[in-house]
This record gives structure tokens, sequence and C-alpha cells, in this order.
């Protein structure tokens, strides 16, 4: 039976893709102007930022990524009311899941201080019993770092888990933990080739629906 749920952050509960994207269009920019086009950056939403850094890095011919961490940094804070943006239905399911019995936890690839922020922000931080950003692991998704580490905060072993996400990482780090793998198909159903979820839903609340009608099943 499944008892955790392992969310993703940007992109599954807050409506922010554009917003992150334009925070790192605008680093890539100053810093390796020409050689990212949006396009290019909407095909690697969800990595880990640090990745995309060390990419940034090696096109500027900078051995040092603190530079470009710092204009990005610096960026976020100043727009970070559009990253906060709760989708459809975020706030009501998250409740019927834990009065349900459903232990919920963050694993996301996101920077803790910006993933506190938006919590706090969108009123739903106190639904959470873990909280895995990229600052508390070494490897961001699609590593299995981060599922883990959640999976043994919680103490749940993988076969007792979702993770829930809307890229190819989450579905990844799902695979490479043993977990169960959900995407929310917010911005449009993805053509999947090499990772593929265990489950598709076209919003949360179908999500939500599905789940609870299935844990009432298995209850009863």
């Amino acid at each position: 039976m499944i008892q955790a749920l392992l969310f993703d952050l940007d992109g599954t509960l807050l409506d922010s893709r554009d917003a992150v994207i334009d925070a790192v269009a605008y680093t890539a920019q100053r810093y390796a102007p020409g050689h990212f086009s949006r396009q290019d950056l909407l095909a690697r939403f969800g990595e880990s930022f640090d990745d995309f850094l060390a990419a940034v890095a090696e096109v500027a011919g900078m051995p040092d990524k603190k530079e470009v961490l710092a204009s990005y940094f610096a960026y976020v804070r100043e727009h970070h009311e559009q990253h906060v943006k709760l989708f459809p239905y975020v706030r009501e399911g998250l409740e019927k899941l834990q009065a349900a019995g459903y232990e919920l936890a963050i694993v996301t690839n996101k920077q803790r201080e910006f993933a506190l922020a938006g919590l706090e922000l969108a009123g739903i931080a106190q639904r959470f019993a873990a909280i895995v950003t990229v600052d508390d692991v070494s490897q961001g998704k699609p590593s299995a770092e981060p599922v883990e580490k959640a999976l043994a905060e919680l103490g749940k072993r993988p076969e007792q888990a979702m993770m829930i996400g809307d890229s190819r990482y989450d579905v990844l780090a799902a695979a490479e933990a043993k977990v169960a793998s959900v995407v929310l198909e917010w911005y449009g159903a993805e053509g999947w080739t090499s990772s593929t979820p265990d489950y598709r839903y076209a919003d949360f609340q179908a999500f939500v629906t599905d789940l609870l009608a299935v844990n009432i099943q298995e209850r009863s």
C-alpha cells in the first residue's frame, strides 16, 4: 500500500515554469549569449540547476560558477513572487491526501532557500513531513539520491512511496530509487521515449481523485 507521496515543486505544485525559464534565460544570456535558446531551456526544465550552471560556465570559459550562481540568485530574489503561484486544486488536494493518512514530502532540484520561501508564501509548507532540496544532496534528480533521502526521513520503503513530478528527471529518479512515478501533464502531454512514467494525469484533481478512490478500496 502506498503510504508516502513525494512531490516535485516547480511545474508540479507551483505553476512556475515560465518564471524559472525566465531566470535561467537571463543568466544564460548574460554569461553565454546566443548559446541557449528558450527551447533548449524548456527541454532542460527540471534538471539540477548545478548541472545547468556548469554548462553555462563551460560555454563562458569560467572555471568558477560562483558569479553565475550569484547572478541567478539575485534575479530570482527580485522576481520571487512570480514563482509561487499554486496550480488549481493543489491546496485542497494536499489537505485531502494528508487527511486520508498519506505522508507528504517535497523532493526538488530547487535550492533550499527558494523552495522554503515558495512553500511558505504559497501557504502549504506545513503539509510536508520532509523537504529535500538540491542543497541537501550531492546529486540532484535524475539521481536517486534525493528520493532515497526523502524515504529515509519518512522511514518508508520504496514500494510504499510514489514520486509525483512533471519531467523526465522525476521519472528517472523514481525509477532509479525503485519508486512508482506519476507525471502531472499541466503543460500538455509529452512524448515519453527513454523514460516512461507509471501513471499520467492531466491535473492534480484527477490524480487526487483517483488515488483516494484506490485508497478507500484498499482499506475497505
